[in-house]
């Protein structure tokens, strides 16, 4: 193709086994297909990764970095990337999100997408500017945390302004949790956190990759963008939610889903309990703690909240670091949650997984399955801030107890053997912070998810909020502890989100969907209806399922932890209530057309033109 609207077209092979750099042309087919970001993702790592079944931390995994066609246009919420591979923490898809601005800056770089490949004999980084990229040595910057990393590469570098996505100490020493860390400076920073993304970098000896550049991103039709966004903008400033954010970050919903009985706290075991008003966004601000509000990029929101304590200065907790670090654990201290994300973000470790899996040793501890002699003589205790906070910088060093609990709830309690009944997770992947006995689509979301328990891809509990979406045919007002349709409502969702995250495009600006087809064509030049970007969403989600089973995932493991289907919580907003999980996978299952095993049935993968890639997957459908 000659000129590329929207997307940059170009996209960099890395092999760092053999120190050599590939660049080739973005096919025109598949931008079409699937469309960009996660979708594109996904096509790439099913053709490079060759036998799904390997292993997650050997070279022979596939490392996708990956901007979508609205990535630093003018659209609004435009500034993120997407990570992909095979998952070490769940063996099987894993991928990860940020915003701020390094996927911007990718594509002003003069690429859509990295794919790395291979593991370099020694430490390394990437450093790619104005359609170069440069393998650098990187022995130096080994061992630093993500913080200090990326004062070292602008050091080196000489630029302030070069933007930077790094992994820490827990990334280099594999922990199965670790994250991706970008945008450190100046009030970062902003984390790629589910699914062990970082130990994947780590295992390929990549340390960072640092983009500079002086590029555009052309779109085809910029007046009737402007046009669009100009008429979108009152519409996103008006909704209740988004005025949340503005003014107080996510944290500042806290006491909306306590209401609900949708805040865990204690291991996801009370519904009803004291000191969650201490840790609200709203609180923060009440005492002093925010000092600035930032947005990525394109972003009239700017929900991205900074918090002053002690001289440090840094990004505000978000609302799922504040319940996984803090309610989860029984801690109702603002300063002490500034401290453990900033811990967390040096390290480069995901909040949520870390949060699920200390609930698990502390329970685990508290009932005689996890002794002092397990322990290292650390008695572990709800509420114990020192602990925690012990516990996580020892996650990050891997050492101690912490190099077990790096590995993850689940294969932490394999590992000791005992308590593994308190292990929340879905497929390996931790419980986020949304309880699905409050939103029971939320169950099914998190049963079926393709990366785990993921709120995200989705955002079913939205629509059991109240709120409906015309364009997608969710016309009525849900019930959430009904189970009936949410078959139906889960799959539509997750389906659009595909689209969302190909785009790629933030979940907290609420672009009703006839609109994102249309800023997509005038963005692209390639011209889509709502229809079309939806059949996308459906193929996407379906790859993503297809290279699930050929690494053993089936129905078996679309499930939730029996505290969620047996144990009704005693209080709260969601009192008495269970998950009942099988009916609404029935239902779902039927509606994605998939057989009783949780495989994608012939004629769906057919009609969305996966039969080839599910062949290369080894899979005879």
């Amino acid at each position: 193709m000659g000129q590329w609207y929207g997307y940059v077209g170009r996209i960099a092979y890395v092999d760092l086994s053999r120190e050599e750099v590939d660049v080739r042309e973005l096919s025109l087919e598949d931008a079409s297909a699937f469309i960009g970001g996660i979708g594109l993702a996904a096509k790439i790592l099913v053709e490079e990764i060759g036998d799904p079944r390997i292993d997650p931390l050997s070279p022979d995994n596939v490392l996708v970095f990956m901007t979508g066609p609205l990535t630093g246009t003018p659209v609004y919420g435009s500034g993120r990337y997407v990570v992909a591979a095979k998952s070490p923490l769940t063996m099987a898809w894993g991928e990860a999100h940020a915003g701020g601005f390094w996927g911007v800056e990718l594509k002003k770089a003069g690429f859509d997408g990295i794919v790395v490949k291979g593991r370099a004999s020694s430490p390394v980084y990437l450093y790619v500017h104005d359609g170069e990229v440069e393998i650098r040595d990187a022995s130096r910057l080994w061992g630093l945390d993500t913080f200090e990393a990326y004062e070292a590469i602008r050091s080196e570098l000489g630029d302030p302004n070069v933007r930077i996505a790094t992994i820490g100490p827990a990334g280099e020493r594999l922990a199965r949790i670790a994250c991706i860390v970008s945008d450190v400076q100046p009030y970062g920073p902003r984390v790629a956190g589910r699914t062990g993304m970082g130990a994947v970098m780590g295992s390929k000896n990549l340390k960072a990759i640092a983009v500079r550049g002086s590029g555009k991103v052309a779109v085809k039709e910029p007046r009737r963008i402007v046009s669009v966004l100009s008429r979108l903008l009152p519409l996103i400033m008006s909704y209740p939610t988004t005025q949340i954010l503005a003014s107080y970050g996510t944290a500042g919903e806290v006491e909306e889903f306590y209401e609900y009985g949708d805040m865990p706290a204690k291991n996801f075991t009370l519904g009803e309990f004291e000191g969650y008003r201490d840790i609200t966004g709203q609180k923060f601000r009440e005492r002093g703690l925010v000092v600035a509000s930032h947005g990525c990029w394109a972003c009239p929101v700017k929900c991205w909240k900074v918090v002053e304590v002690n001289g440090l200065r840094m990004r505000a907790p978000e609302y799922e670091t504040v319940a996984a670090l803090g309610s989860l654990l029984m801690i109702f201290d603002p300063e002490y949650l500034v401290k453990a994300n900033e811990i967390c973000n040096r390290y480069g470790m995901d909040t949520i997984s870390a949060g699920v899996t200390i609930a698990w040793a502390i329970e685990a501890f508290e009932k005689g399955h996890l002794t002092r002699e397990d322990t290292g003589g650390l008695e572990l205790r709800w509420g114990d801030k020192e602990a925690v906070l012990k516990l996580l910088t020892m996650m990050g060093r891997r050492e101690g107890l912490g190099e077990i609990l790096s590995e993850g709830v689940r294969r932490a309690s394999e590992i000791i053997g005992r308590g593994s009944e308190y292990a929340m997770h879905v497929k390996g992947l931790e419980i986020p912070m949304h309880d699905p006995r409050a939103f029971k689509g939320m169950g099914l979301q998190y049963a079926t998810s393709n990366r785990g328990a993921c709120h995200l891809q989705g955002l079913t509990f939205r629509i059991e909020q109240g709120q409906r979406v015309y364009d997608l045919r969710i016309y009525e007002r849900v019930d959430r502890f009904e189970v009936r349709g949410k078959g139906r409502i889960v799959a539509t969702m997750q389906v659009w989100h595909e689209v969302v995250e190909s785009m790629v495009l933030c979940k907290f600006i609420d672009i009703p969907p006839t609109y994102v087809a249309g800023l997509y064509t005038f963005a692209t030049g390639i011209k889509k209806t709502l229809r079309d970007l939806l059949t996308a969403g459906r193929r996407i989600f379906t790859l993503k399922r297809l290279f699930n089973v050929a690494c053993g995932i089936s129905r078996r493991d679309d499930t939730l932890p029996r505290r969620f289907t047996s144990e009704p919580l005693s209080g709260g907003g969601a009192k008495g209530q269970v998950v009942e999980l099988e009916p609404m996978l029935k239902e779902y299952y039927e509606y994605m057309q998939w057989d009783e095993n949780g495989v994608p049935r012939r004629e769906a993968v057919e009609e969305l033109g996966l039969l080839h890639l599910a062949r290369k997957l080894g899979l005879n459908i």
